[in-house]
C-alpha cells in the first residue's frame, strides 16, 4: 500500500470518530485520482441507452459478483461490557425483560468498569455455576458458548446484509488494456469501454470527491476495533460502512478499481448517476462490424474520440490506438 493511501485511511477511517480529519483525507487522495477512469460495456440495449443518456447505474453491493464484497467480520468476544457481578447481571436481565414486556427499548447504562465480553463470561460462569459438578459445569459452558458463537455469526450476517443492501456503488477501472476486464465485462472483447476524464473535474465535484481507491487485501479485515467502542454513540466512525465498500480480496487487484460510494440506504441504493461527456470510446479488439459502425456514428455525432484495443502480434498484450 502506498504512503498516501495509508494517510487517506488514517484520516478518513480511524477507529474512533474523534480522530477523523476528513479534509486531510481528501487532500491526500485528490492528487492521486487517475486522470482517466473507465467503464467496460457490451452492446446491449441497456448499455447503449445509458451511453446515449450520459448516465451509469450505481448498484448495491449485494448485486455484485463477489459474495465477499462489503461484508463485515468482527469478534464480539472482544467487545467491551460492564464488569457486572452475578447479582447485577441478574438485575439487568430482569430490566431487559421488563422493558420488552412494556414494548420500550432497553437503555443500558454507560460503562463504568469495562471488560472484554469473553473474559466477563468466563468470570460469571464460575459464579453462576459454582455449585455444579465440574462435568456438568463444562457441559453447560459448552452449550452457552455454542449459542454465543451462533449469535455472533447471525450478527455478522445481518450487519453484512445491511451494508450490502444500503450502499450505492459505481465501479470504475483504472486500466483500459486489462485483458480480463475486456473478457469479463465487455462481451469477450466484442464490446466497448468508456473513457472519462476525471482529471478535468473540479475537486468539489461529487463524482470526484466521492471517488475512492479500492484496497486489495490478502486476508479479511477484522472490524472488531471499529465495533468494540466503549461509547459507540460518540466514538463510532459512521464512515465505517463506506470503508467496507473499498475492501476487496487481492485476486481482484487486476481491476485497478476506483469506486464512487454513496450511503443512500436500501430504498435508493440502485440509481442512475449522471456522468461527464466521455473523453473517448474504446472499441474491443473483436468488435463486430455492425457495432463498430453504430459507435462510429455515435462518436462522430457527439464529437467523441474513437479508439480501439488492438491485440499485439506475438504478445499477450493489448494496445490502445486511434480507430
Amino acid at each position: 500500500m502506498e504512503q498516501w493511501q495509508r494517510r487517506f485511511i488514517k484520516n478518513l477511517f480511524p477507529y474512533s470518530r474523534g480522530r477523523m480529519s476528513i479534509e486531510s483525507a481528501f487532500l491526500a487522495k485528490h492528487p492521486h485520482v487517475p486522470r482517466h477512469l473507465y467503464k467496460f460495456r457490451n452492446f446491449s440495449p441497456n448499455h447503449l441507452d445509458a451511453l446515449q443518456k450520459g448516465v451509469l447505474w450505481m448498484s448495491s453491493p449485494d448485486k455484485f459478483n463477489d459474495p465477499f464484497d462489503t461484508t463485515v467480520f468482527f469478534d464480539p468476544d472482544r467487545f467491551l461490557v460492564e464488569d457486572m457481578s452475578r447479582a447485577e447481571f441478574i438485575a439487568e436481565v430482569k430490566a431487559i425483560q421488563d422493558a420488552t414486556a412494556k414494548g420500550v427499548p432497553f437503555q443500558p447504562k454507560p460503562l463504568v468498569r469495562p471488560i472484554q465480553a469473553k473474559i466477563w463470561r468466563e468470570k460469571i460462569y464460575l459464579e453462576l455455576l459454582a455449585s455444579d459438578t465440574t462435568r456438568n459445569r463444562d457441559k453447560l459452558i459448552e452449550v452457552g458458548e455454542h449459542l454465543i458463537r451462533e449469535q455472533a455469526r447471525q450478527m455478522r450476517r445481518h450487519m453484512s446484509e445491511q451494508f450490502r443492501n444500503g450502499y450505492s456503488v459505481l465501479s470504475l477501472a483504472g486500466n483500459p488494456t486489462a485483458i480480463l476486464m475486456w473478457s469479463h465485462y465487455s462481451d469477450s472483447h466484442r464490446g466497448f469501454c468508456i473513457e472519462y476524464d476525471f482529471g478535468s473535474l473540479p475537486p468539489d465535484d461529487l463524482r470526484r470527491r466521492l471517488c475512492f481507491p479500492v484496497f486489495y487485501r490478502r486476508k479479511r479485515t477484522d472490524a472488531t476495533r471499529y465495533m468494540a467502542k466503549r461509547d459507540p454513540a460518540h466514538e463510532f466512525n459512521n464512515l465505517f460502512g463506506q470503508y467496507l465498500c473499498l475492501l476487496k480480496e487481492y485476486d481482484w487487484s487486476y481491476e485497478q478499481e476506483w469506486r464512487i460510494v454513496d450511503a443512500m440506504g436500501a430504498a435508493y441504493a440502485n440509481k442512475q448517476i449522471g456522468m461527464p461527456m466521455p473523453s473517448a470510446i474504446i472499441l474491443g479488439s473483436r468488435v463486430k462490424p455492425d457495432d463498430e459502425k453504430l459507435m462510429r456514428e455515435f462518436c462522430a455525432k457527439n464529437r467523441i474520440r474513437l479508439k480501439r484495443a488492438v491485440e499485439v502480434d506475438g504478445q499477450i498484450e493489448l494496445q490502445i490506438q486511434d480507430a
